[in-house]
């Protein structure tokens, strides 16, 4: 395998994951939120244009949107801090798969 393959496998995996994630987490959250803070968030369309986003631009948009999710839903410090956590996770879950990716190659000797 060459080394421009094992860079490939590492972003189609961070790739995935990241989208994956992203999507489960305002899905998730927005089933979860009363009626007010629901008001608030993105129309269907708009989610799915940040979803679509992430699939373009990666994680950092994704760490930029999640936190824009959670600022317009809460309307608060607290949400801008739930944002950044979500965010974080999500940066470390793109790092995290770039290095299983690796490490499966690895593993397997390919």
């Amino acid at each position: 395998m060459t080394p421009g393959d094992a860079e490939f496998a590492q972003v189609l995996a961070s790739w995935i994951a990241t989208i994956g994630a992203f999507a489960e987490i305002l899905v998730v959250d927005e089933r979860r939120l009363k009626k007010p803070a629901l008001e608030h968030a993105w129309p269907p369309t708009s989610r799915d244009a940040a979803i679509f986003g992430v699939f373009l631009f990666g994680a950092a948009y994704a760490v930029l949107a999640v936190l824009i999710h959670f600022v317009r839903t809460r309307r608060s410090l607290w949400g801008a801090a739930v944002g950044l956590f979500w965010g974080l996770c999500l940066l470390l879950l793109d790092v995290g798969a770039g290095l299983g990716a690796q490490a499966a190659i690895n593993w397997l000797g390919i």
